[in-house]
């Protein structure tokens, strides 16, 4: 008799664990069906600005810790998806003391591959004061790809440029500001004034 009272209750307690399992096992896949389905897939990459910055002014610095160039604007927003910047109303300044000093400015811009390029677009220009080592360099064109890490100006549109009294025209060109070599590539034209006597 006394066997068979803990057979039953052997059973008794077999039956009675299967059945909280089963409850907490229905527990759990209620749960898991009212969760919201978007939890459950993967979110897409973010293609909208994550953050922004009004009337920002960005400086980088050289090794030696002392600046050399900065970037300045309106607005600068980030982009997650490629990691570049887009800018309203860029200003450039060069800050290099080795290097003469060039200031940049247009309608917008976008800086990408951390910082080594910058693009800027509509109503570009560029001076760089005369000094006693250089003649004065203007620039406008409509857009312009600014290496600031070679210190190089390019563009495949067409550029005017002023050096000193000289006025230059044509279709694509390559500035080196350290180095001072000035390329242009196609339809080139320009005046030339007769040296002072």
């Amino acid at each position: 008799m006394k066997n068979l009272r803990s057979t039953y209750r052997f059973r008794f307690m077999l039956l009675l664990a299967l059945c909280v399992i089963l409850a907490l096992g229905s527990f759990w896949l209620v749960q898991i069906m009212n969760k919201d389905t978007n939890e459950l897939l993967p979110k897409p990459a973010r293609v909208e600005p994550d953050y922004y910055v009004e009337h920002f002014n960005y400086v980088q610095m050289l090794p030696t810790g002392e600046p050399r160039y900065n970037i300045s604007g309106d607005l600068l927003m980030h982009n997650p998806l490629d990691d570049s910047f887009d800018i309203q109303k860029p200003i450039v300044h060069s800050l290099d003391k080795e290097k003469p000093p060039t200031n940049l400015h247009a309608d917008y811009g976008k800086v990408e591959d951390d910082n080594s390029k910058v693009h800027l677009y509509g109503n570009v220009n560029a001076d760089r004061p005369k000094t006693t080592m250089v003649k004065n360099f203007h620039l406008t064109a409509e857009y312009l790809l600014l290496l600031p890490d070679d210190d190089v100006m390019q563009t495949d549109l067409p550029v005017e440029i002023t050096l000193g009294q000289s006025v230059l025209n044509g279709t694509g060109m390559s500035f080196n500001n350290s180095t001072r070599i000035l390329e242009m590539f196609s339809k080139v034209h320009g005046i030339f004034p007769p040296k002072p006597p």
